[in-house]
């Protein structure tokens, strides 16, 4: 199948769903797919957009319908910040540090929104970006009692890329236990474990994801 056969998309999409349970957002990952292409999808019903640039996401955003929920999945410069909350994000998932954390509760204050983000969690060493686990149960504490325009809603994470889909579940594992202590030490259920992408996804799931981010399973 090539990059733009729209029938293509609305068929790996209805596979995609076949294999994700009803409790599991579907989060399309559009950061190599063509605006035609984030049209299609959408029109096949998926509601949940990750971009990965405050570029791509405006270059489409007055063409989407109000109800799509943009997801920030990326790495998010500080200098982008107002930028990209004036564009009603769903959840700025890739909080990477508390210095971002920072930011984006001192613009949600100024733009008078709650601003609902995920941590980024670290589980592949050779990435740059991302809270160690250990870094993530003593900062979340800190974010939920210091900033109070931003609600913390989860965790996110990119395990090491590997050929072997399962390689990942021990990463998957770790998470999940995580996003359990953090609920533990917060004292409140959070919502959302973000894992699991087009190769790896299944085995998110099995390992407690509710989320996965979907591009090339979708597009290509």
């Amino acid at each position: 199948m090539q990059i733009g056969d729209f029938m293509g998309i609305k068929e790996n999409l209805e596979l995609i769903k076949k294999n994700i349970p009803k409790n599991v957002t579907l989060v399309a990952a559009v950061k190599y797919a063509s605006n035609e292409q984030i049209l299609e999808i959408v029109k096949a019903g998926v509601k949940d957009l990750g971009f990965n640039t405050y570029q791509q996401l405006k270059g489409i955003k007055k063409s989407l319908p109000s109800e799509i929920r943009i997801h920030f999945i990326g790495h998010l410069q500080s200098n982008k910040v107002k930028k990209l909350l004036q564009e009603n994000v769903f959840l700025v998932q890739s909080v990477d540090s508390y210095k971002l954390a920072e930011k984006i509760n001192n613009i949600a204050g100024e733009l008078k929104i709650k601003q609902d983000i995920l941590l980024q969690v670290k589980t592949d060493e050779t990435k740059k970006h991302g809270f160690s686990a250990l870094e993530a149960e003593n900062i979340a504490p800190k974010i939920n009692n210091s900033l109070k325009n931003i609600k913390i809603k989860g965790l996110m994470t990119i395990p090491p890329l590997s050929e072997n889909p399962d390689d990942s579940r021990k990463y998957f594992s770790l998470m999940k236990r995580l996003f359990d202590n953090i609920s533990r030490i917060l004292n409140k259920k959070m919502e959302f474990l973000s894992m699991g992408m087009s190769d790896d996804y299944k085995v998110a799931i099995e390992e407690g994801s509710n989320m996965v981010r979907i591009g090339r399973a979708l597009f290509q």
